[in-house]
């Protein structure tokens, strides 16, 4: 008797339930889900079958039904905001031009211009007209463009109507992405303008739902101007305050490009407290915003009578001014600089300057010269991002505006010898490879390949698209390391760049 529970408990299994088990085992959900799926479609095909409808008319009305999901969404007008954005990449132009493959990945100016025809309308006229002035560089600097975007969205506020079953709070956000992603197609937002996009969002969610439409448009417009008014207006006055101190009478200053709060730094200095010095302006190619500061200067008056009848430009009487490209920018007038003040149009968080092109390169010479370098930037500037050089993030303007000179008042032109020996020496190979010597003698078809010559020798880089072996590149901005700058200047006070996060962590905390 007891010899009986052995054999049963001994006795094997039979072979069918582990090899069950073990499929069971390697059946994933997604697996199970994917069977699941396809005998549902399986019992629908029989069924369909059994009424008397073949395979190829069910896949002609799938594909029908696919075809009217499209049309509907095509009419319906794209109304989120990652619906603009795929229509927006779709429209984008294929840019055929040459670009060296390190920049390759930023976008050219035809890729943001294009934009398609479905978004137009539901963008707001005073954003299309702001997109065109930043395109044609009309409003250019990181406060111009900043406070013309913050007014422009005044304007679309005032202008909102919530729509039926829904709230200002939460519709007017998604409303304000379409127009700030068509606002991009014009030129890359700056880190201002980043900035105040996601400071006015979070001011829109602190709405309540129980404020009316018109109290809550009125709240927005009012907020809207006090931060114009603190962040830009205020700010730049203390940073002057600050600044001016770093500027004695009789100094030699050098600056780069313009800079708003710079324009205010010098009008301040010379009609508030009545300094006279020396200012050096370095400008450079395609922009030319050394001569719109030179030009803002110089229509700055002081008077020079007690009763006020005699008023005089400013670069006439208090500030003298020296007006250079940066390409001739020598060491003579190097060694008299005493300061030298920067704009910006960020400032990262590693102490990194981003800035025009051109501005770490002045940043170094002073640096060698053991002459202070200070940079005069609010606080709204200040970005979070690491970036340790100016390759993975930056904005690629038309290589033709470095060819050909669109502005009216032309600055003077240096013909770069290696460039014409590299350009002869392509031209003679390829008429070297057609065999295209040409010798007629003294013609009029002469003259006319003489006066050919001459147009060519005047614009060198007219013809450079034809030419494979070269390229022109038009960046916009530069990285300056921490080490070549001195002092940031903010309205908080006079820092080393290593204090940007402290900066960044109190103004996240306001």
């Amino acid at each position: 008797m007891a010899d009986t529970p052995k054999p049963a408990d001994s006795a094997p299994t039979p072979a069918t339930e582990p090899v069950n088990d073990n499929e069971n085992k390697k059946l994933s959900n997604k697996e199970l889900k994917e069977l699941k799926k396809k005998e549902k479609a399986a019992k629908r095909a029989a069924q369909k079958e059994a009424s008397g409808i073949t395979a190829e008319q069910q896949q002609q009305l799938t594909e029908q039904k696919i075809e009217k999901k499209k049309l509907k969404q095509a009419g319906s007008g794209t109304a989120t905001a990652s619906n603009l954005k795929k229509q927006l990449n779709q429209t984008k132009i294929k840019d055929d031009r040459k670009i060296p493959h390190l920049f390759g990945h930023l976008e050219t100016r035809e890729q943001r211009n294009a934009s398609s025809p479905a978004v137009s309308h539901i963008v707001h006229p005073a954003i299309l007209t702001l997109t065109l002035k930043y395109s044609s560089y009309s409003i250019v600097g990181s406060v111009a463009r900043l406070t013309n975007m913050l007014l422009v969205f005044k304007q679309v506020i005032q202008d909102y109507k919530t729509p039926e079953n829904t709230t200002l709070t939460r519709h007017l956000t998604g409303h304000l992405s379409h127009q700030i992603e068509y606002l991009k197609s014009g030129r890359p937002l700056s880190v201002s303008m980043g900035n105040a996009i996601r400071w006015l969002k979070q001011e829109i969610s602190h709405i309540s739902i129980d404020t009316s439409e018109r109290k809550a448009k009125e709240i927005l417009c009012q907020k809207i101007d006090d931060f114009i008014r603190e962040k830009i207006e205020l700010s730049d006055q203390i940073i002057v305050e600050y600044a001016s101190s770093h500027i004695n009478a009789g100094s030699t200053i050098l600056t780069y490009g313009h800079s708003q709060v710079l324009e205010e730094l010098f009008e301040y200095c010379a009609v508030e407290q009545g300094k006279e010095f020396n200012l050096i302006i370095v400008d450079s190619r395609p922009l030319f915003e050394g001569k719109k500061l030179l030009r803002n200067l110089a229509k700055k008056h002081v008077t020079t009578n007690n009763d006020g009848t005699k008023s005089v430009p400013i670069t006439q009487s208090r500030i003298k001014v020296h007006y250079v490209l940066l390409n001739s920018l020598s060491s003579t007038l190097l060694e008299d600089v005493d300061c030298v003040f920067l704009g910006a149009h960020a400032m990262l968080s590693n102490g990194r300057l981003f800035a025009r092109v051109g501005t770490a390169l002045i940043a170094m010479m002073c640096h060698t010269r053991n002459i202070p370098v200070l940079t005069c930037c609010e606080s709204i500037k200040f970005s979070d991002k690491v970036q340790l050089d100016s390759v993975t993030n930056n904005e690629l303007a038309d290589p033709d505006d470095l060819v050909v000179d669109t502005s009216s008042m032309e600055a003077p032109r240096k013909k770069s010898f290696a460039v014409e020996q590299f350009l002869k020496q392509i031209k003679q190979e390829q008429n070297d490879k057609k065999g295209a010597f040409l010798s007629k003698g003294k013609s009029t078809g002469d003259r006319k390949d003489g006066s050919e010559a001459e147009e060519r020798e005047d614009e060198p880089l007219k013809d450079w698209k034809s030419i494979p072996s070269l390229n022109v590149l038009n960046i916009m901005y530069d990285l300056t390391p921490p080490e070549y700058i001195n002092k940031v200047v903010t309205e908080v006070g006079s820092l080393p760049p290593s204090s940007v996060p402290v900066i960044l962590r109190e103004y996240k905390s306001t």
